[in-house]
Formats: C-alpha cells, structure tokens, sequence
C-alpha cells in the first residue's frame, strides 16, 4: 500500500471559509474517484512556527493509482481551487506492507 502524506501551509489571510470548502471537497472524492483507498485530513491546532496547516494522510494501491487520482478531472479541478491560496506544499510517499 502506497502511503501519500501532503503538508500545506496556506497564504496569510486565507480565510477558514476557503479551508473548510476545501477540505469538504476533498473528502468528497472519495466517492468518485476509486483509486483512493484512504483519505484522513488533519488541521494543525498548535500553529507553531513549524507548523503546516493541514496534513492529508491518503493510501492508494501502487504509484499508478496514484498517478491516476492526481490526473483525474476532479482532483485536477479541486487543486486549481485551492493552488492561489497555498503558499507552500511538500508530499511524503512511501510503501507500506503492514496494510
């Protein structure tokens, strides 16, 4: 099982608002695109300097499931939604036997 871990930390001045449709949005995919077998978001309660906003925790198959949910339309859609609000992005993908 491939583990997709996305950290994203958001512009100054975003509001809750956009963060919260986004994330509604997300957990929306689930029921359209087949390839995600795990979707967990979490948001940072600390806000220390270090901090990220948000985590998404996601699991796919293989790397291919993977390449396919980031060229679906809707996850393209949705990354164009929230890409003006994001400052900066880092993703750690790694395999997991033990799923």
């Amino acid at each position: 099982m491939l583990q997709h871990y996305v950290f994203l930390r958001y512009r100054q001045g975003t509001k809750a608002e956009h963060i919260a449709a986004f994330c509604e949005r997300l957990l929306a995919l689930r029921g359209s695109i087949g390839e995600i077998r795990r979707l967990e978001i979490g948001r940072d309660e600390l806000h220390d300097a270090r901090s990220w906003d948000l985590v998404l925790i996601m699991a796919f198959d293989s790397v291919e499931a993977l390449r396919a949910y980031q060229r679906h339309p809707e996850h393209r859609a949705l990354m164009a939604f929230n890409d003006p609000f994001v400052a900066d992005v880092a993703s750690v993908d790694f395999t997991r036997d033990d799923e």
